[in-house]
């Protein structure tokens, strides 16, 4: 195999690897009711911390299946909780575009710009 050849695979291998975490620009969330942090997005994932109802958590990224987001809190170390447990931090006129979208506590909830 050639150096040409080994290039289109590489290439071709990239393109079809699904990704599993799409990253956002921080977002503003509040925790809708105390849940366990998690060390990667899922209930399987070690417990590293835990966050209350009512903490304010910068959302980092979520999971591309939208049910887990790594959040970051002053309270215990980064990790990930479930996204129905979180909601937008409210400003004034939500701002849908080009953010991470989940079904939250309160309705679908959209992260990023």
């Amino acid at each position: 195999m050639n150096l040409k050849q080994l290039a289109i695979l590489t290439a071709l291998a990239g393109a079809i690897t699904p990704i599993a975490v799409s990253p956002v620009e921080a977002a503003r969330a509040v925790v809708t009711r105390s849940t366990n942090v998690h060390s990667g997005p899922g209930s399987d994932f070690r417990v590293i911390g835990r966050v209350r109802g009512g903490d304010r958590v910068n959302v980092t990224r979520c999971a591309s299946s939208r049910r887990w987001c790594r959040v970051q809190s002053r309270h215990t170390r980064d990790g990930w909780v479930r996204s129905r447990f979180l909601d937008r931090v409210s400003r004034r006129g939500p701002n849908r575009r080009g953010g991470i979208c989940f079904f939250g506590a309160h309705g679908e909830v959209c992260l990023g710009r």
